[in-house]
C-alpha cells in the first residue's frame, strides 16, 4: 500500500498534511479572531491615547473584546456612527457601563471602518475599528484570515478529502491556473513570515 501511495506521488502531500495539521492544533491554542481593547481611565489601548483615537484592524468575521481589568472608572464602549462629535441615536453596539474588571465583546461580520467612544468621556476616550473584508488570494474559507487552516483545506482538497472549497477563488496562492499543495505550502511560508506576501 505505501509503494502505490509513493508511485502516486501522495507521500509528500501526506507529509504536508501532517504539518498543516501540526501547525493548525499550535494555532488553535491561541484565541483566533479575537483582539482586545484595554480600556483605562480615559483611554482605550493604552494612555499615550488618551485625548486621542485608538485604532485597531480586524478582519471580517472577528472579535473585538473591550477589557477594562485596572480601569477605576465606569467607561462605555459605544458606536458613534457617522461621527463622535454628533454620535448616533441608535448604536451598532453599546456595553453600557463597565466596571473594573468587566469586559464587552462584538464581533464584526461586514467590512467598514467603525467609530467608537465612551459616554462617559466622550472628548478623551475614542477609538477606531478599522474591518477589512474578505477575498484575499490564499484565503479559501472566507474567514478573513490566511493562515494555517486555508493551506489544510487545500491538501484536503487536492487529496481528494473534501470536494470543494468555500471560496476555492482563492485557492490559486500562485496564479499558475490549478489548486494544488504548492499553494498550500505558499500559504504555509506567508503565515510563518518567510513571505512577506503571496507572489502574483
Amino acid at each position: 500500500m505505501l509503494t502505490t501511495w509513493r508511485r502516486r506521488g501522495l507521500r509528500p502531500v501526506l507529509g504536508m498534511a501532517l504539518l498543516v495539521t501540526a501547525l493548525f492544533l499550535m494555532q488553535q491554542s491561541a484565541i483566533a479572531g479575537q483582539t482586545t481593547v484595554q480600556v483605562g481611565d480615559i483611554w482605550f489601548c493604552d494612555e499615550t491615547f488618551q485625548g486621542g483615537a485608538c485604532e485597531t484592524t480586524i478582519n471580517v468575521g472577528e472579535t473585538v473584546v473591550w477589557d477594562s481589568d485596572g480601569a477605576g472608572l465606569p467607561h462605555t464602549t459605544t458606536e458613534c456612527g457617522a461621527s463622535c462629535d454628533e454620535p448616533t441615536d441608535s448604536p451598532i453596539w453599546d456595553s453600557g457601563l463597565m466596571g473594573d474588571g468587566s469586559t464587552f465583546e462584538y464581533t464584526f461580520n461586514e467590512p467598514g471602518t467603525f467609530l467608537y467612544f465612551c459616554q462617559v468621556h466622550p472628548t478623551l476616550q475614542r477609538g477606531i475599528i478599522t474591518v477589512q473584508g474578505e477575498g484575499a488570494v490564499g484565503d479559501v474559507n472566507c474567514s478573513g484570515n490566511v493562515d494555517a487552516i486555508d493551506a489544510a483545506l487545500i491538501l484536503q482538497f487536492t487529496a481528494g478529502l473534501i470536494g470543494s472549497l468555500q471560496c476555492g477563488e482563492n485557492a490559486d496562492a500562485n496564479e499558475d491556473g490549478t489548486t494544488n499543495a504548492i499553494d498550500a505550502a505558499l500559504i504555509l511560508q506567508l503565515t510563518a513570515g518567510l513571505l512577506l506576501s503571496l507572489p502574483p
